[in-house]
């Protein structure tokens, strides 16, 4: 997954400067006030799996939302997603507002079909505001719908013809994975992760494995 690989990266980042500075953190992603970051801990054994911090930090309130020690890269992937939860949780909270229903799968279809009909806006319109935005493709790492924007207006004008098409749509427990043609006609796999409200709020994409 590619959640998976971003905290091995991040991991690697902190290994190397750890040792000039045992207190430092990396950041894995930020939404909002709210940031996740990793922060080494001891290691017990060095053969061991990698042992690592990941905290949910409140910028506004400078103090930890939540923590979780892991042990291993996979272990990490369910916390980022439950932290990604939480911050949703807590917006909705402050809103007062009951969550909206929705269906994911819909919205990835009207995602697909934006795409395919180059409409930047209506694409638009279905991200969150807080949105998120992960390509391993291009290694980067976006926040925000203007750079959302930004990124997609370049790809939607260079998409070829028959592109956008769906290879396959599973309904995971956190969000839809999705494999589909990109705006290159290459295989591309990607997760979509929804605010309560029924917008996406965080994607990860990247090449589709071989078979």
């Amino acid at each position: 997954m590619l959640t998976e690989s971003k905290i091995e990266k991040a991991y690697v980042s902190l290994c190397a400067i750890q040792q000039e500075s045992p207190e430092a953190s990396v950041s894995l992603a930020r939404i909002g006030s709210h940031e996740i970051r990793m922060l080494a801990a001891p290691e017990v054994d060095p053969d061991s799996a990698p042992r690592f911090w990941l905290e949910l930090f409140d910028h506004s309130t400078k103090t930890s939302a939540d923590s979780c020690c892991c042990r291993g890269f996979e272990d990490a992937v369910p916390v980022v997603y439950d932290f990604f939860a939480q911050v949703d949780g807590l917006t909705r909270d402050l809103m007062s507002t009951p969550p909206d229903n929705f269906d994911p799968l819909a919205v990835v279809v009207d995602w697909l079909d934006a795409c395919r009909m180059r409409e930047l806006e209506t694409l638009l319109d279905l991200y969150d505001e807080r949105a998120t935005l992960e390509c391993n493709c291009k290694r980067v790492s976006l926040t925000g719908r203007e750079a959302i924007a930004a990124y997609w207006a370049q790809r939607l004008e260079r998409r070829i013809h028959s592109t956008f098409t769906l290879d396959d749509m599973i309904l995971t427990d956190c969000g839809v994975l999705v494999d589909y043609r990109g705006h290159d006609g290459k295989a591309i796999r990607i997760h979509f992760h929804f605010s309560r409200s029924g917008r996406i709020l965080h994607t990860s994409c990247g090449r589709r494995p071989a078979a």
